[in-house]
């Protein structure tokens, strides 16, 4: 140990990004647009999940089906039923919840359905999720958003179909030969999936509807622990799954207000201290960047350390 090089010196630092490469990026930082193999370290995928595509299905009185949505306007309609893989990953990770007797849905769940496809309406419709950031409102709820067709046809639960994320992140892990992949990402588990989804649409730093047309960033909430279910397959190692807010307390980092103490022998200490505590405050903050999901996968070392809470 005492001969080892400083880990600055052992660190070697790469951006995956399909954009490309900044001109003012340093030298020292590797640019590429896929995670390259062979990594001992860390690997870090912040909000790159929620940006996987995905299928977004409806369950209707005849089970699942896909959401279509045009592409130009952002009208959606029920499209036909789900294939076996997504109806498998439904079933496992999105189960439907049970409408109350006495509820519309609960009267209405005997009543035959039709449905209303859109590759026979005007434009042609393609599958699409979205999802929200630190927001339970969806585009769709929005004023003036696009609502289903819904024919003759009553629809309930929306789900995101989350097999894609599933794949990408345990593609993800598999580049890790040694190491820690870390997942930080706005998401949901089983026990708690948002009823009516959570597909929306960003532009400029606003929430605005999710039409597919390439204005916007269309993003969806995460299934953290179909993801972590994934990651733990192909590293066959325990997972550890905690929010930002008791990641970052655990590493020290608490936001408490500097001491006035320091503002009467070091004025300028002070204003930079209490400038790191309202940063960490914010990144911390449970109703904001405290509420990511923090999904820590251990790859060829000992899990004990990434377990802790």
């Amino acid at each position: 140990m005492a001969g080892r090089e400083p880990l600055a010196r052992r660190l070697r630092l790469t951006a995956v990004e399909l954009a490309p490469r900044p001109d003012d990026l340093p030298t020292e930082i590797a640019w590429s647009g896929e995670i390259p193999p062979g990594i001992v370290g860390l690997l870090v995928a912040t909000e790159w999940l929620d940006n996987v595509p995905l299928d977004v299905a409806v369950h209707t009185g005849d089970g699942w089906r896909y959401l279509l949505v045009d592409p130009l306007t952002g009208a959606e309609s029920v499209g036909g039923p789900v294939g076996p893989e997504d109806a498998e990953w439904l079933a496992t990770w999105w189960p439907v919840p049970d409408p109350e007797p006495d509820s519309p849905a609960g009267r209405d769940s005997a009543l035959p359905t039709s449905v209303t496809d859109s590759r026979s309406s005007a434009g042609s419709g393609f599958r699409v999720a979205r999802p929200a950031e630190g927001s339970s409102r969806t585009a769709r709820s929005g004023p003036g958003c696009p609502e289903i067709p819904h024919g003759d046809h009553e629809i309930g639960t929306r789900a995101e179909v989350g097999r894609s994320r599933d794949a990408a992140w345990a593609e993800a892990v598999g580049r890790v030969d040694r190491g820690l992949a870390l997942a930080v990402d706005y998401g949901h588990l089983r026990e708690s999936r948002p009823v009516d989804g959570t597909v929306t649409g960003y532009r400029g730093g606003r929430q605005v509807p999710p039409v597919p047309d390439g204005s916007c960033d269309v993003t969806a909430h995460v299934a953290m622990d179909s993801v972590a279910s994934a990651g733990e397959r192909v590293a066959g190692c325990a997972y550890a799954l905690g929010s930002q807010r008791e990641g970052l307390r655990a590493l020290g980092a608490d936001g408490g207000r500097p001491p006035l103490s320091l503002a009467a022998s070091d004025p300028a200490g002070y204003v930079r201290a209490l400038a790191a505590a309202s940063a960490v405050a914010e990144l911390t903050d449970p109703a904001g960047l405290g509420g990511h999901w923090w999904l820590r996968q251990p790859v060829g070392i000992d899990p004990a350390p990434f377990m802790a809470r």
